[in-house]
């Protein structure tokens, strides 16, 4: 079965349902029924972000959101993929991506995963197709 990733951007926007994006995802979500991961580091982010910029209500709102999602399974960083991680991360020295985004990388490698949500140019740096 074909598989996504979200990266932090595009869990931000899903939880925006008022905006295009979130619309977007919410509507993809819906149709296809998709198999989709993202990784506790993305997840940490993401509710950082949301705490940051909206409230901590809207990020305990944001952070329910998907860990309840059906479509959305979360990975979880253990030491060996960390370490894979640094190592890509140390490789690119000519890359501003950070070692979040290196991680992402390891795994949608692992996986096979080619398309992924984001609004991150990174990824389409390193090859995959971004869906937003």
């Amino acid at each position: 079965m074909l598989e996504y990733f979200f990266d932090s951007s595009a869990l931000f926007a899903w939880g925006d349902p008022t905006g295009s994006a979130g619309k977007k995802i919410e509507a993809f979500l819906l149709e296809r029924q998709p198999s989709a991961v993202t990784t506790n580091l993305v997840f940490a982010e993401v509710i950082s972000l949301a705490t940051k910029r909206v409230g901590k209500f809207k990020g305990l709102t944001l952070g329910e959101k998907i860990l309840s999602s059906h479509f959305i399974q979360l990975i979880h960083i253990d030491e060996p993929l960390q370490k894979e991680a640094w190592q890509l991360y140390k490789k690119y020295k000519d890359k501003d991506f950070d070692l979040i985004d290196a991680s992402s990388f390891v795994i949608c490698k692992k996986r096979g995963i080619k398309e992924i949500f984001t609004l991150d140019h990174h990824f389409s740096q390193m090859g995959f197709k971004i869906l937003l």
